[in-house]
């Protein structure tokens, strides 16, 4: 039960407060008051909003994307610099309503199995910048940053890579329910060979990830045919059943969506 709430003036004063038990960063607030956090709302007595300490900005710099972890899932996918697969991702999300609390940055600390936008991001190679208490930013490959969470997501950096193309997909048994599998997948083409592949899944793991097992199938070779990608990834996805389905459905619906990404992508804009 939440009895305090704190707006720190500073990401000092944040990680202040967020250093005494039972605090919880807020930001959007459509995940971090509910159950899943910290075992039971039980647990969580203090929000810290620090929604006006975080960047919103969605901007190139350069060859890269910039995004700000403040930075809402709708207007994420409203960026005109954003990339298509990008914001056809962050419209995934739950609905409008939704999507305009949600951000990046809390996307990434809840680190759920089913994350709407982790797996293009994985995919695309993002990196990420954090924060711990009484230290400078520093920057990490966003997978590693999943597989170890530390410190406040304070921004991404996505490199645009001439030639690359990228999608994402999500099956769920409706727009607004838990996702069954997502997926996020890069390569380029150098005549009809698959090149610099990179495939990321949620739902089957902790959290999103990379499939390196996935890439090895279809690096250096032509596009097979949809039925024959399915046929060669269902085997390497390993699923548990719950509340999202059972595992041999997720399997189907995970190479089903590897198989379709793959030929629905598109060169970066």
């Amino acid at each position: 039960m939440v009895k305090d709430y704190v707006k720190p003036r500073s990401l000092d004063e944040a990680f202040e407060a967020l250093a005494m038990p039972g605090s919880i960063a807020l930001a959007g607030g459509t995940f971090a008051l509910i159950g899943e956090v910290h075992g039971t709302k039980a647990d969580i007595e203090r929000a810290v909003d620090i929604g006006g300490l975080l960047s919103e900005a969605v901007e190139r710099r350069g060859s890269e994307l910039y995004v700000g972890a403040g930075c809402s899932f709708q207007a994420l996918a409203e960026a005109p610099a954003a990339p298509a697969c990008l914001r056809a991702a962050a419209l995934t999300m739950a609905n409008r309503n939704t999507r305009n609390r949600a951000t990046v940055g809390g996307n990434l600390g809840a680190n759920k199995s089913c994350a709407s936008l982790v797996p293009i991001l994985l995919a695309l190679g993002a990196q990420a910048e954090y924060k711990l208490r009484d230290s400078g930013p520093r920057h990490i490959a966003l997978e590693q940053w999943l597989a170890a969470p530390q410190g406040l997501v304070l921004s991404l950096s996505i490199p645009i890579v001439s030639g690359t193309r990228a999608a994402s997909g999500r099956a769920s048994r409706t727009s607004c329910d838990l996702a069954t599998a997502t997926v996020g997948l890069a390569f380029r083409l150098e005549g009809n060979a698959v090149r610099d592949l990179r495939v990321a899944l949620g739902g089957f793991g902790p959290h999103a990830m990379l499939f390196p097992a996935i890439t090895a199938l279809f690096e250096g070779k032509s596009l097979p045919p949809k039925a024959d990608i399915e046929k060669a990834v269902e085997p390497l996805l390993s699923a548990l059943s719950d509340k999202r389905g059972g595992a041999d459905y997720k399997k189907r619906r995970g190479a089903v969506l590897v198989a379709d990404a793959l030929h629905a992508a598109e060169v970066l804009a």
